[in-house]
């Protein structure tokens, strides 16, 4: 007796594949653009604490153009508001931890 188990194998290899594409690569590139975003926040607080040092205190422009310098050299398209957002948040923890800022919002 000859069995021919072409077709089942070629059906576990289509269900596999069906599986790897629905479950597996958005988990990986769920977990990819998380870690992009931790690099990114990461450099970021680097950005602004080296800024607040280079600088004097009443040149923000120029600490806020370092930043956005230094997020360019690493590969970083730098045109959205988003990122303004996030030199801005960073800044203000930075502020609130050193003590130059109120956490009340005023």
């Amino acid at each position: 007796m000859n069995i021919n188990l072409t077709q089942v194998i070629l059906a576990v290899i289509t269900l596999l594949s069906g599986l790897l594409t629905t479950f597996l690569i958005p988990y990986l590139r769920q977990r990819l653009t998380a870690t992009q975003q931790e690099r990114l926040s990461a450099l970021i607080r680097v950005g602004v604490f080296a800024a607040q040092q280079l600088f004097s205190t009443d040149e923000g422009t120029r600490k806020k153009a370092y930043v956005i310098q230094l997020l360019q050299d690493q590969g970083y398209e730098i045109n959205s508001e988003e990122i303004d957002a996030r030199i801005e948040a960073e800044l203000m923890a930075l502020k609130i931890a050193a003590g130059w800022a109120s956490t009340s919002g005023k």
